[in-house]
Parts: structure tokens; sequence; C-alpha cells
């Protein structure tokens, strides 16, 4: 059995590669490919799974990104990808058994006019919380998918309801999310994990971070500030970034688990990270960034996502601040908020279940 899995940014990339590993797991004689449109397919090559088509990411770090600076400059560069993307897709057409889809619809679509067959469609980027997928995009779901596994249950039963053939079995970016010991805070101080984002914008974005961190610690001397920083971020510019501040701020690189299930919330200008920590049961405090992953167009979104377990806060600094402070006082509304985040993301172990019905095969008791 050959089966290959398209995917079009970073998170996707890992969820997709997350599930061909469970595939391989639970069929021995699968041949997996990733198919990464905007990416140098790390996630599946550290995975053991061959890659069959890589493109250097675009200016804006993701193809889809909708500002227009970041568009325009993603059009002159990237405007042949697609297509060649297509072309590769298409010479293995009659070698390909299964093709598992991880992305938006427009990826779908690609997949589709490539392999000329139904596909299974993994759609991570909408969900009825914020963004129900428009009556044009069912209608391609339902002709084109053989299989729709959605961000969350709604999606799914608004879905089923259009009679498109959809279920949720747990989100895969939630699964490898161990601690590892890799990173303890200090003892008898008070942790807020940082996540400034993996992107570029991530360093001005830590700057106006460092803002809050300095009048939280004029007030809290005894708390302790984790930066998870991501493989995607020189972390030594990410430091120099946030510019003089004392002793209680680390940078921590590879311990993103660690660092976030350590901490009693989370401040985050990211996005699938977001997403990860409210899984894990942590509150988040966001605020407007300063690039295509932080506007406040996306962080509303997010926070309809997730509930009140991320709280975009819109008067920075003194707001954020003043929400942080609530939150470390009220260990009750941190457990509230972290169980809404839980809800709202699943259980882990959704890569096993998908690999299960794409490769048809279950895994004996």
């Amino acid at each position: 059995m050959n089966i290959v899995i398209l995917s079009n940014s970073y998170g996707e990339d890992r969820s997709g590669a997350i599930i061909g590993q469970e595939i391989k797991r639970l069929c021995l004689d699968a041949t997996v490919f990733g198919a990464p449109l905007v990416s140098l397919g790390e996630e599946y090559k550290k995975r053991g799974i061959d890659v069959i088509f890589t493109s250097p990411p675009p200016p804006s770090g993701g193809f889809f990104l909708k500002t227009p600076e970041g568009f325009v400059k993603d059009l002159i560069k990237s405007s042949g990808v697609p297509l060649s993307y297509l072309a590769g897709l298409r010479k293995m057409r009659d070698e390909i058994d299964e093709v598992l889809v991880v992305g938006d619809i427009m990826l779908l679509l690609l997949g589709w006019f490539a392999f000329r067959k139904r596909l299974w469609f993994l759609a991570p980027c909408k969900s009825d919380y914020f963004s129900p997928h428009l009556r044009i995009e069912k209608r391609i779901m339902k002709k084109t998918a053989i299989e729709v596994f959605t961000h969350d249950e709604p999606t799914a039963e608004n879905l089923r309801d259009f009679g498109v053939s959809a279920r949720f079995l747990g989100n895969p970016m939630m699964d490898e999310l161990e601690k590892e010991n890799l990173y303890n805070s200090p003892q008898g101080k008070t942790l807020i994990g940082i996540l400034p984002g993996s992107r570029r914008e991530a360093y001005k974005n830590m700057k106006r971070i460092g803002i809050v961190i300095r009048m939280l610690r004029a007030s809290y001397p005894e708390l302790h500030f984790a930066v998870a920083v991501s493989e995607t971020i020189d972390e030594k510019r990410l430091a120099d970034s946030i510019g003089d501040i004392d002793a209680g701020i680390e940078f921590v690189k590879g311990a993103f688990v660690d660092v976030v299930s350590s901490s009693k919330l989370v401040i985050s200008l990211s996005g699938t990270a977001s997403e990860q920590v409210a899984g894990l049961g942590i509150p988040i405090v966001s605020f407007v960034g300063t690039g295509p992953q932080t506007t406040a167009d996306r962080l509303r979104g997010q926070e309809k996502l997730l509930g009140s377990c991320l709280k975009l806060v819109k008067n920075f600094p003194n707001g954020v601040v003043e929400e942080i402070k609530n939150l470390l006082s009220n260990d009750r509304l941190r457990e509230k908020r972290g169980g809404i985040g839980r809800g709202r993301m699943g259980p882990k172990g959704g890569a096993r279940k998908i690999a299960e019905r794409v490769s048809g095969v279950r895994r004996k008791a």
C-alpha cells in the first residue's frame, strides 16, 4: 500500500507526519510519502518519512497568509509553486493507493486535480466555533472527500447535516506533547510561560512582551518567565530584542511542553502553539502583535475557537498586566479556563485513530 500525505504549513506538516508515523506502525507493508507544499519537510524527515516535494517557505512564512504585503511577495516568489506541486503529484497518480490531505480547501482541490480520486481530508483550519465552512466548501468536500476529519465535534455535526461524511477523532496536534524533563522552573518561583511566535515577527513581539514583563516584575518579584523558543527562531536575537532586563527570564529551546506545563499561565502571540497550550489545560493571555500571525482578526478567531481559555486583551500594556494579575490571584478561574481549553481541543490520540481510518487497519487490543 502506497499512501501520500499532502500538507501546507508548519502545524499541518507536523500533524501529517505524526499520522504517517502511526500508519507505518499499524501497517508494516505500507509506504508513506510526505508532500509538504510550503516547507522543506523537516517534520516528515525526522520521523523517517520520505518527502516527494519541498519548497522553501515564502516571504510571509505561509503561502496562504492573507495580508496584502505578504500576498504580493508570496505571489511574486512562489507563483509557480502550486503548478510544480500539481505536476509532481500527477506523476505518482498510478502508484498511490490512498491520499490524505492535511490543510485547507485549496490543498484538497490541488490533491483532487492531481490524483482524480476521492481523498481523505483532515481540516484543522476551520471550525464552527469561529469560521464555519462555506457552502461551496461543503460541496467540494462532499464531491472529493472519502471522509473529513474535523477540528471538533460541532463542526463534524454541521458537515454531516449537509451530507458530508465527517467525524471528529481528536486533534493530532495534541499528540507527542509529553513532558521530557528538559526544563525545570526555579524552586520557590511562580512561572509564566512566554510564546512570542515561530516566524520573523517573534522578535518584535518579544519586545512588546518585555514591556509587560517589566511591569509585572515591579509588583511580583517572585515571578519567573520562561520563553519557549521555536526551532525556527534565533535564540540570541530573540533575547537581544527584549533589551536590558533582570535575571528573572530564561530563553529555552526544545522544551516547549516542559515550559508551558509548568506555567501558571502563558502569554502567547503564537498560532498552533496556543491551541496546544489550551489543550493542555493552561489559560492564555494574548494581545495584538506585529505581524500577520497576531492581527486582531486572527486573535479574535482564536479566542472564539478556544473559548475563555484564551483572553485577547485590547488595552496594552496596562490591561494585559491587570488580566495576568487577575489570573495569578484566582486559582479557580485558572482551572475553569484551562478546563474549557481541554474541552475545545479534545484528548490526544487523534493521529492513531485517523491512521486507522486511512490505512483500513485496526490496532489489536
